[in-house]
């Protein structure tokens, strides 16, 4: 009976406890979907310890720095990206093909080749000066694969020079430094603009090189009532760009040129002359007395151009003179024009069967502003010798 009695109470707690459980869960059920918060009793060994956020100003401090630091990065980017902007590439293609008609051999080339292909790159940079590096190209002789490789052909800079204060007369002078134009050939072969079909008189009979290492000013004078002048000087070391100086001489040359004449029919007539002293030696001596001197004049209007030059003196310890006749003239079909071109060099007046005569003429075409075609033929004879007679299919890309 007392054993019957503990199992009914026990019973009865059972249910008890069971339904204040339920209660507890349904009444926190109703606190959530109202939104209110429940409370609720945890064991002291049961709470856990509560994580130390960082301090709102240590977080904006962390940010300030981040977002400098972003900013900082994109304008050294914008930099860079600003200082190149103005830099330009460009170059030009001398390709072409050539055939003997007169006077070859068994062993005469008909062939396709590249006279010239250079990726040039000028740059401004500050103060106004400008920098240019021009990479051109050569065929390897003497070996056994004869590839063309890539050489320095230009790398100067140009300084303006502010000269206000010690200006007796109005001219302005720009200071060039680094491996450069020699004073003559680059001006001469702007004048018939034929560069791409042959080399003019000073350059083709290695008279003087293209390009050397030194320094030199260019500018222009102004004289009130007088023509404009422009002059280009060097000091050089005299050996040319494909060799390396072996002595302390050095070349110094100046170009003197101006417009002497202008007509809106006749158009405009330029004078210009030159001298160039080679192997002086710091002690300003002459040396071998190997110098040059030459003189032309120019003839452009909006139908042909004329030019002619004259050179003497001495060169490799020979007495040399010659001089070259050209021309370029409108065909009356657009972009068509004819030319043709007589050189005489003599490179030692005191032998015989040294003259060397040679002719070129030709047409050429202007398929663009960019893209330029030819079909000439060139003649050579020295002396009494056989002439050679080349027919050509010249082209030249400017990019």
């Amino acid at each position: 009976m007392r054993k019957g009695l503990k199992s009914l109470v026990v019973c009865v707690g059972l249910v008890f406890l069971i339904s204040g459980a339920q209660a507890v869960v349904k009444k926190a059920d109703l606190a959530v979907k109202k939104g209110k918060e429940v409370k609720t009793s945890v064991p002291a060994a049961q709470v856990k310890p509560s994580v130390v956020e960082p301090e709102e100003d240590k977080l904006g401090e962390y940010k300030e720095e981040v977002n400098l630091a972003l900013a900082n990065l994109k304008n050294s980017i914008e930099k860079v990206s600003s200082d190149n902007s103005d830099a330009k590439v460009g170059g030009q293609i001398f390709f072409r093909w050539q055939k003997y008609l007169l006077n070859g051999t068994a062993t005469t080339p008909n062939n396709f080749d590249i006279d010239r292909a250079y990726i040039d790159i000028k740059k401004k940079l500050d103060a106004n000066v400008s920098s240019r590096v021009t990479l051109d190209v050569a065929r390897i002789t003497g070996a056994a694969r004869q590839n063309l490789f890539d050489y320095l052909k230009y790398a100067y800079v140009e300084m303006p020079l502010n000269v206000s204060s010690l200006q007796f007369v109005p001219y302005s002078v720009t200071a060039k430094l680094g491996l450069q134009h020699t004073m003559w050939i680059d001006w001469a072969d702007k004048q018939l603009g034929l560069r791409w079909i042959a080399k003019s008189l000073l350059d083709n009979e290695s008279v003087m090189s293209s390009s050397d290492f030194g320094v030199g000013a260019l500018g222009k004078i102004s004289i009130a009532g007088m023509p404009e002048i422009e002059y280009q000087g060097t000091l050089l070391n005299g050996t040319g760009y494909a060799t390396n100086e072996s002595n302390s001489s050095k070349a110094i040359a100046l170009r003197l040129n101006s417009a002497v004449y202008q007509n809106d029919w006749l158009g405009t007539l330029t004078a210009a002359g030159f001298a160039n002293f080679e192997a002086i030696d710091s002690s300003l001596n002459f040396g071998s007395g190997n110098n040059q001197f030459g003189l032309a004049l120019s003839l452009q209007n909006d139908y042909a151009k004329v030019y002619g030059e004259y050179i003497g003196g001495r060169k490799s310890s020979s007495d040399i003179n010659g001089f070259s006749l050209g021309s370029v003239f409108g065909l009356y079909l657009k972009g068509v024009n004819g030319f043709v071109r007589l050189d005489n060099f003599n490179p030692n007046v005191n032998s015989t069967n040294n003259l060397r005569v040679k002719s070129f003429y030709g047409v050429t075409y202007d398929w663009g502003k960019d893209v330029k075609l030819s079909a000439d033929v060139q003649n050579s004879q020295t002396g009494n010798g056989t002439m050679t007679s080349i027919f050509y299919l010249h082209s030249s890309f400017s990019y």
